[in-house]
């Protein structure tokens, strides 16, 4: 019979076409305080750029899987990834 904490270790990973050559490695845990811990390591041109990471407080694991597998179409997150590149914009 499997452990309790066995189950609870869940996690996901997704690799995304972001824009032109830019991608993503996301990477989903369930933390052991109920979020899901979304990890997105970005490559441009096939070379590793940068890592983010965000923390999705109050997400089922679908919803959480949806968000990651829908990077590019969420406008905030890819805000912030644009940022965390390039830097603030105006």
């Amino acid at each position: 019979m499997p452990s309790e904490n066995a189950e609870s270790v869940k996690s996901h990973h997704i690799i995304s076409q972001l824009e032109g050559p830019l991608k993503a490695f996301t990477s989903l845990h369930l933390q052991e305080n109920g979020f899901w811990l979304m990890t997105v390591k970005i490559f441009y041109e096939g070379e590793p750029t940068g890592m983010i990471s965000f923390n999705l407080q109050g997400y089922t694991e679908s919803e959480a899987e949806d968000i990651a597998r829908n990077l590019k179409t969420n406008a905030m997150l890819m805000r912030e990834i644009d940022e965390f590149l390039w830097g603030e914009s105006d």
